[in-house]
């Protein structure tokens, strides 16, 4: 099975438009370039919801 990271981050995260990226698939490749373990979207999803989360408390906190 070929590894998202067999892939520049630009070529895994590039959608379709070529101009822009799609942030879920970067997540994905940067994890997967951090750990060597694939990273599914699901978890991508989880990741960023928790970090909006995050900055959103942050901001109210202001």
């Amino acid at each position: 099975m070929p590894k998202l990271t067999d892939k520049t981050l630009g070529e895994a995260a590039l959608n379709p438009d070529g101009k822009t990226y799609h942030g879920p698939t970067a997540v994905r490749w940067m994890m997967e370039a951090l750990t060597g373990k694939p990273f599914s979207a699901a978890e991508a999803d989880k990741l960023i919801a928790e970090a909006q989360e995050r900055a959103k408390a942050k901001r109210n906190m202001a």
